[in-house]
């Protein structure tokens, strides 16, 4: 019998995906009266696959506030939903049932998960809005501090030390894909559309919920690999704009799960 091909062999037939997109509107987000991601992230399809891919379900999230103290107590809950235990995946509830807190509220506390809960997708994409680029962009890290923009509720997490203090966390989390690999699939599949690798996400709410989702990961196993992406798109909202931004973010998904397929199946054969 011939050896396998990593490319090509699909014993997982299905992978899951998280997305997420930052809320529409209420209030306007700097410049732009509408926040684009969402709008994305809600075309995408229930599932989809690809040449040499398995069948990717894609399981879409509320959108996310653009506050920090929200998405700190929110996002994750999102990823590591309590019902996913090292006993096994109990019925996961509706997103939308994860109400978010207040936040005027001086007491929210941050969402300190048990180290038992399992994440509950195999992959997560974040998707939000870098309003001046003309291009899109795969962040390829996410930082701890100095997010000094005031979010939509007006405040500042400057002098916020949570992670630093709690956490011992480092200054900087990076995605756990073969970036380089991850970003040779992506622009192969997407001629004509200017896409590109980012390691700075802009110390605003996209740089803030990335480095909340990565910091989940790294608190359970500080030398793993976290399987999660942040997506930065333009702030264009044209039906045309976002049927662009639905293809960019399915090639980048497809290129997310099929890196992350190739790297396990070469793991294997260098373990057997």
């Amino acid at each position: 019998m011939g050896s396998r091909d990593p490319e090509t062999d699909t014993a997982k037939d299905e992978v899951t995906v998280l997305v997420t997109g930052f809320g529409v509107r209420s209030p306007p987000f700097g410049n732009n009266a509408v926040n684009p991601s969402h709008l994305i992230a809600s075309t995408l399809p229930i599932s989809f696959t690809g040449e040499n891919l398995p069948n990717i379900k894609i399981l879409h999230a509320s959108p996310i506030p653009v506050q920090y103290r929200v998405v700190r107590n929110v996002v994750p809950r999102i990823d590591f939903p309590p019902t996913v235990t090292k006993g096994g995946m109990e019925p996961f509830p509706p997103l939308d049932t994860l109400t978010p807190p207040r936040a005027d509220d001086d007491d929210l506390p941050h969402v300190d998960l048990t180290l038992e809960t399992r994440p509950g997708f195999d992959f997560i994409l974040h998707i939000g809005m870098a309003g001046p680029r003309k291009y899109y962009t795969m962040e390829t890290c996410a930082h701890r501090d100095g997010y000094v923009a005031r979010d939509q509720a007006g405040e500042s997490f400057e002098h916020d030390t949570y992670w630093r203090d709690t956490y011992k966390s480092p200054e900087v989390l990076r995605s756990g894909f073969d970036v380089e690999d991850v970003w040779r699939r992506w622009k192969s599949d997407l001629m004509g559309v200017d896409v590109r690798p980012s390691n700075d996400a802009g110390r605003y709410l996209c740089d803030f919920t990335y480095y909340t989702s990565l910091v989940e990961y790294w608190r359970r196993d500080p030398g793993g690999k976290a399987p999660a992406m942040f997506l930065h798109v333009p702030g264009k909202i044209e039906d045309l704009d976002i049927e662009t931004g639905r293809k960019v973010a399915l090639g980048l998904i497809g290129a997310m799960v099929g890196s992350s397929r190739r790297k396990e199946k070469e793991e294997e054969e260098e373990g057997a």
